[in-house]
């Protein structure tokens, strides 16, 4: 039979599997919803001749940079929810 702090245990890993799973997904969607937004200005951009070449730097540049940051969030997040998971058989 569990005690009582083991069950408050076993409630704070599931609280910290349902937050790191959702960093991770969140993540995951910001970077389509911020990358496409960016988009929206850099095809404009792109429509300007005089634009055109910075405008395809500059968006190579800030399109990795933010990919970078949000899977960067997102491993972290997915590593810490490994870390805190409970060994196989404990679940």
């Amino acid at each position: 039979m569990k005690t009582g702090n083991e069950h408050g245990r076993e409630w704070w890993l599931g609280v910290a599997d349902v937050l790191t799973h959702g960093i991770a997904q969140g993540a995951g969607k910001l970077e389509r919803v911020h990358l496409s937004i960016a988009d929206e200005t850099f095809n404009v951009l792109h429509r300007i001749p005089v634009t055109r070449p910075w405008s395809q730097a500059v968006r190579f540049t800030h399109h990795n940079i933010s990919k970078l940051s949000y899977r960067s969030v997102a491993a972290v997040a997915t590593g810490a929810g490994q870390l805190l998971a409970p060994p196989d058989g404990h679940r």
